[in-house]
């Protein structure tokens, strides 16, 4: 005989009692949901990040000192549109920028030092074409001795950025759409991940699954490059150091990978190797979200977050990635991570924010 837990209803003064399974499934009817994911996150100096999320916040925070339990906040902003934040990018000691919305970049910059507990404020709101659509990615870099900005955007484009008295213009857009179908079905272009090599060459990763080399400051092709030919989802991150490319990308069946290792000592992408990470070995696709590189002494290791909460980590010898250990970073979903400029600190960012000392 079938158990029921019953309830008391009670309606104008009389209680009835009422099966759980003739009560209704929401009883609450929604008024409206928040997405507090965090989507991006740059260290701002040794010991302060930001965190942007798709709700639209900022939030800045410092490593914890000795007896706190984690990282401090220490200031929270918004995007002036109240768009998620795609975009967040350290440009100088005292500024970053953040996507906001389809056609503006908003800068924040502070006054005064670190030290002085001088806040970010919004200085200025630079606005693009709104047919770039939102800056999915963004990266700085100095070229002789000038300080550029690079946005990578949702149709494939990528505009590069200088920074002059009256703030920041755009000196250069070009489009970087495959000349070949997407490795998506849904046809997305997006640039969602930018890195610099041998100080000069911008290495762009895209929806579309094209690596595409530039040299700086011109933009003049380097080379192009499918990270896979049976490529069945596009590139989420990349992360380059010394002569490695690490790209993370979301793996469709049983048979493809999720993370690959190039070399480009020739002078352009060459698989190294490949892995699929992944725990439960039946699902149908398992999403690396971010991958970094970073170099400790001698050794080149890396760490890739994936969507079932974990961080991987490992070491790359004679060119292959070799897995060290896995850690849990959040209950469900990937983390967007970065390894703090000192190399000591690992941040993860996905509903919670964790510090991981990796010396």
């Amino acid at each position: 005989m079938a158990k029921w837990r019953i309830c008391l209803i009670t309606i104008l003064g009389l209680t009835f009692p009422v099966a759980a399974a003739d009560r209704p499934a929401q009883t609450l009817q929604p008024a409206g949901t928040t997405v507090l994911f965090a989507q991006v996150l740059d260290w701002l100096d040794d010991r302060h990040f930001a965190v942007g999320r798709w709700d639209g916040s900022i939030t800045l925070f410092r490593t914890p000192h000795q007896g706190e339990f984690g990282p401090i906040i220490t200031q929270a902003l918004s995007e002036p549109t109240g768009a998620s934040v795609e975009m967040l990018v350290r440009f100088d000691k005292s500024t970053f920028v953040t996507s906001d919305g389809r056609s503006a970049l908003a800068v924040w910059r502070r006054a005064g030092t670190v030290e002085s507990g001088s806040g970010f404020t919004l200085a200025e709101s630079p606005s693009y074409d709104g047919s770039l659509g939102p800056a999915n990615s963004g990266l700085a870099v100095t070229i002789s001795n000038t300080r550029y900005l690079v946005t990578g955007h949702e149709n494939g484009s990528i505009a590069l950025w200088v920074k002059g008295s009256g703030g920041f213009t755009i000196a250069k857009v070009i489009s970087l759409k495959s000349p070949d179908a997407p490795a998506n079905p849904w046809g997305l272009r997006n640039i969602r991940c930018l890195a610099v090599w041998r100080s000069d060459v911008l290495i762009t990763g895209s929806e579309d699954g094209d690596l595409v080399g530039l040299h700086l400051p011109d933009l003049k092709e380097v080379f192009r490059v499918r990270y896979n030919k049976a490529a069945q989802r596009g590139i989420n991150s990349i992360s380059v150091v010394d002569n490695w490319l690490l790209v993370a990308n979301c793996a469709v069946g049983s048979a493809d990978k999720n993370l690959w290792l190039f070399d480009l000592k020739s002078g352009r992408p060459e698989l190294s190797d490949a892995e699929d990470l992944a725990l439960d070995t039946f699902r149908s696709q398992v999403f690396d979200f971010d991958a970094d590189l970073a170099k400790e002494d001698s050794k080149i290791l890396f760490f890739s977050s994936t969507e079932e909460g974990l961080i991987w980590m490992g070491d790359i010898e004679s060119g292959q990635l070799i897995i060290t250990g896995v850690t849990k970073s959040s209950p469900e979903g990937g983390s967007i991570m970065a390894v703090s400029p000192s190399g000591d600190l690992l941040a993860a960012a996905t509903y919670a924010l964790r510090l991981f000392r990796l010396r």
